[in-house]
């Protein structure tokens, strides 16, 4: 079995470390900004920000969504990260039209380092998990579950969602169909395996690019997809051989949550 993957804006991310001095982060006016931390964590905001309705702020999984509606000057946030209860400062600006200013943040903290190697993760470490995850969730489909060695720290999850046809923007319900087969979860990511199904007579070409609901998730969100992997992207006439395919949809957070995003 050939399997291919594609990853949407894995490395769009900049990384910034916490040593002690608050981190500066500027807010375009308009433009949601998200901040990606290492796992859960409580975000304390001015409440005058959010009374006036000068700042949305949201989290959701291990990200916070910060959105300024008009300009103001430097504020300070205060993060605690609740696997250590450590505190995390930004001094926040929000400015008109600032370049750069939607870029996500992934902040990790600074920690003596061992053996000469930094323990900041990158987005190589990042594509290399997704990658493991989908090939395990793609050798579930071939052997029995005592076959196919998970890689540590994998665990199964139940998902309430049947019939996901409308992921597909602008399917057809009459000509495909798209339905959940079981989802895996490790390392903050959680993988999806869907089949797809031709109910014509005739082939049909599927393009991955159009696995998202028109108003559902945004590539890149808590909720968005991370990275699609796929057995086959044409699938014979409905009956033959080949006509089914199985589709592996990579995101931040459980499928139930990441379908009702918005």
């Amino acid at each position: 079995m050939v399997l291919c993957v594609v990853c949407a804006a894995v490395a769009s991310a900049q990384t910034v470390e916490w040593e002690r001095t608050p981190i500066a982060v500027t807010l375009a006016v308009g433009v949601e900004r998200q901040v990606r931390f290492e796992g859960p964590a409580t975000v304390g905001v001015p409440a005058g920000l959010l009374e006036t309705g000068a700042l949305r702020a949201e989290f959701a999984n291990d990200t916070a969504y910060w959105l300024a509606t008009e300009p103001f000057g430097k504020r300070r946030f205060k993060v605690r990260l609740e696997r250590t209860g450590e505190f995390v400062l930004f001094d926040v600006t929000a400015v008109p039209g600032a370049g750069g200013a939607g870029e996500t943040l992934e902040v990790v903290v600074a920690r003596p380092e061992q053996g000469g190697a930094s323990s900041a993760p990158n987005a190589d470490d990042l594509r290399g998990d997704l990658v493991e995850l989908v090939r395990h969730a793609a050798r579930l489909d071939l052997a029995p579950p005592r076959l196919a060695a998970p890689p540590a720290g994998t665990v199964p999850v139940e998902t309430a969602a049947t019939d996901v046809t409308a992921l597909y923007c602008g399917a057809d319900p009459a000509r495909l169909r798209l339905a959940v087969v079981g989802q895996l979860a490790r390392a903050g990511l959680f993988v999806t395996t869907f089949e797809a199904s031709n109910l014509t007579g005739a082939p049909l070409e599927l393009d991955v690019r159009r696995l998202r609901p028109e108003a559902g998730p945004r590539t890149g969100t808590a909720g968005g997809i991370v990275a699609v992997g796929w057995t086959r992207s044409t699938l014979a006439a409905a009956g033959e051989a080949g006509f089914t395919a199985r589709f592996y949809v990579v995101t931040r957070a459980p499928f139930d949550l990441a379908a009702d995003s918005r």
